[in-house]
């Protein structure tokens, strides 16, 4: 997971109120509940010290009329939003926070961020192309190719074999022509994945045109549906969802081998120690909501230590408490590591030292360096 996306939330530090509410307009009395709610947040948060004005900026977001996502998390300071994003789900917990840093990880976990990818209609006269980018949004394209000849015959004559040369022809140029845009499609939103459906003709000449890398991430839909359906974005998503999946294993599966080399930490106090010398190159995570872990941070990025002793033998200023995991969220953000929530199974439990429990990897967290601390 790229967390580029989020940089604009930590040009600042301090006073950044969080909040995570059920914003679901299904049930008839939605638009009540919803203010309920956001005023039971708001006295919670006026109490706790948060600025008038911050909260005017984040009640305009969550009492919009024309808010449509079940739920929705808000982070603001100084009299505004800095960040806002949509929950396709009510939130699993409901926040409303006053804190140095934005508490950013159970967005990350619930709702992440879209994976760039390149859905396709192929079809013999050319296809449809979607391409969705990594903040969710996406623009769609037609190619049309040659329009004559592109059907077979079986009407027979001298110019028979001729005639069907020439179809098969027009569908090797169009799948080329639709080859080309899908790779500047591919290009444009930095996507390494195509879902391809259509014509199975067309599908084929199409994926012998792409290149090594694209299809060996592609994956086929064995139905002619258009590029925007609902049955394409079902396909693409159980795609990206394996593709995930076997990344991370595999991201992980490197870690552990890295680690006996030097390359590679765990736990807390040796993953933040890590950032602050700029080594991590991915980050992994065990999805904790029920976590409580607090580091101490200072207005960098890489201002993170596990413990008050640590932070004054290696950082300079005055840091205060925070979150473990919004310091190490900031951290991957502005360092550009890679995050990656582990699946449960990779996980091992039963440390009662640990945060959370969490015994390999201890407390939940590591890393991977992008070189070796070991003296050579």
């Amino acid at each position: 997971m790229d967390l580029a996306f989020l940089r604009p939330l930590y040009d600042q530090f301090g006073d950044y109120v969080s909040v995570y509410t059920n914003t679901d307009r299904i049930r008839q009395d939605a638009r009540e509940a919803i203010g309920l709610r956001w005023r039971n947040a708001r006295e919670q948060l006026t109490g706790a010290g948060a600025s008038q004005a911050t909260l005017d900026a984040i009640a305009e977001v969550l009492t919009d009329p024309d808010e449509a996502s079940a739920g929705r998390a808000v982070f603001a300071r100084d009299g505004a939003v800095v960040f806002s994003g949509a929950l396709d789900a009510p939130p699993r917990r409901e926040i409303a926070r006053l804190a140095p840093l934005p508490h950013v990880m159970p967005l990350l976990a619930q709702h992440r961020p879209a994976v760039p990818h390149v859905r396709v209609s192929a079809t013999k006269a050319g296809g449809e192309i979607v391409a969705i980018g990594g903040t969710g949004e996406g623009w769609r394209d037609w190619v049309a190719g040659r329009a004559w000849p592109v059907h077979k015959t079986s009407v027979g004559g001298w110019s028979q074999d001729k005639y069907q040369r020439s179809v098969e022809e027009a569908w090797a140029e169009n799948a080329k022509a639709l080859a080309a845009e899908v790779i500047e499609a591919a290009r444009r939103v930095s996507a390494q994945h195509v879902i391809v459906s259509g014509d199975v003709r067309a599908r084929t000449l199409l994926m012998g045109d792409l290149p090594k890398a694209l299809q060996e991430s592609a994956a086929v839909l064995e139905e002619e549906v258009t590029a925007d359906s609902q049955a394409m974005a079902e396909a693409a998503d159980l795609a990206l969802s394996g593709w995930e999946d076997t990344l991370v294993r595999q991201r992980f599966d490197d870690w552990q081998a890295q680690l006996a080399h030097g390359r590679g930490a765990q736990g807390l106090a040796q993953t933040l120690a890590a950032f602050e010398e700029g080594q991590v190159s991915s980050l992994f995570v065990v999805d904790d909501p029920s976590s409580t872990a607090t580091v101490w941070v200072g207005p960098g990025g890489a201002d993170v230590a596990a413990t008050q002793e640590e932070f004054s033998e290696r950082l300079t200023g005055q840091p205060v408490a925070d979150r473990a995991d919004s310091a190490i969220v900031r951290a991957a953000a502005t360092n550009d590591a890679e995050l990656y929530f582990l699946p449960a199974d990779l996980a091992r439990r039963g440390d009662p030292a640990a945060c959370g429990g969490i015994a390999m990897p201890l407390d939940g967290v590591c890393a991977t360096f992008r070189f070796s601390l070991q003296s050579s």
